[in-house]
């Protein structure tokens, strides 16, 4: 079954949960496959995206990084993503279950210890949830496994401690919306609707969009102080950031092309520096 969200898949990507034991104790034994987890959310998005933004836009993330990864001479493995995440920031809103992070901490972990035991040792989380908590939690889960010194885990994507040059955040990908206030897109603004746009255009709902006004809040100064929610980031707001009118498919479509080729190098980097040493 097909389950929601779900569109194209690369067609050389192995799909771990598709696999037979045997098959994945077999590509368990190759120094050169890396297995990759996204970790999503179910949250609100505004009046005009669906809950599973963030699960889907990690999903994108490992489709888009799984091509360069395998140019570069890995194999990359996709692994059955954990669909909810911490939510901290949208708490309250109807939809919306949030993990707490000693939750998503030992859920990672776990998994992630379950993938090493049977011989994986490169692990890849991709992450488009940019929830301060949730980060907390990726970072205490990777604290936990780098003690486990025969697993390498990398975090794709938004991931703890990032700073404003980050392939997510770039000014790379900031320059090509068509908002007049890019560093001010968020949340459910331009950026996220055109994701979706592009890889999910029949759940956004565009007629909804079309009519929102532009909300540019300061939400970085809101969270520096230590606003946890939505409600208190953008006060009489509809729980969106940005300008969601402005988006296109296609702006979605180079965004994430292009995070992905940054990532990825980010990526080969990283695996190459860990197999040299």
């Amino acid at each position: 079954m097909k389950r929601p969200g779900t569109s194209r898949r690369p067609a050389r990507l192995v799909r771990l949960a598709e696999l037979t034991a045997p098959e994945a104790a077999k590509l368990a034994r190759s120094s050169k496959v890396v297995v990759i987890l996204p970790l999503g959310a179910i949250e609100q998005h505004g009046p005009h995206l669906p809950l599973l933004v963030d699960w889907r836009g990690a999903e994108e993330l490992a489709y888009r990084i799984a091509p360069h990864l395998a140019r570069a001479g890995w194999r990359p493995v996709l692994a059955p993503p954990i669909p909810y995440g911490v939510s901290t920031l949208a708490g309250g809103w109807p939809g919306t279950v949030s993990l707490t992070i000693p939750t998503l901490r030992r859920v990672v972990v776990e998994v992630v210890s379950g993938l090493a035991s049977h011989g994986f040792r490169r692990v890849v989380l991709t992450n488009y949830q940019a929830d301060p908590d949730h980060l907390l939690a990726i970072a205490a889960a990777r604290r936990d496994l780098a003690r486990r010194r025969r697993v390498q885990v990398l975090v794709a994507g938004f991931e703890p401690g990032a700073n404003p040059m980050s392939p997510m955040t770039s000014p790379r990908v900031r320059a090509l919306l068509r908002s007049p206030r890019p560093e001010a897109e968020w949340h459910s603004g331009e950026l996220e609707t055109a994701f979706m746009l592009s890889v999910e255009s029949r759940l956004v709902r565009m007629r909804i969009a079309r009519r929102l006004p532009p909300a540019w809040f300061d939400f970085r100064r809101g969270l520096a102080r230590g606003a946890r929610n939505f409600r208190r980031l953008g006060p009489g707001g509809a729980g969106y950031f940005g300008w969601p009118a402005a988006a296109r498919a296609g702006t979605g479509r180079a965004a994430m092309a292009l995070r992905g080729q940054l990532i990825a190098a980010e990526l080969v980097r990283a695996l190459e520096n860990r197999a040299r040493s």
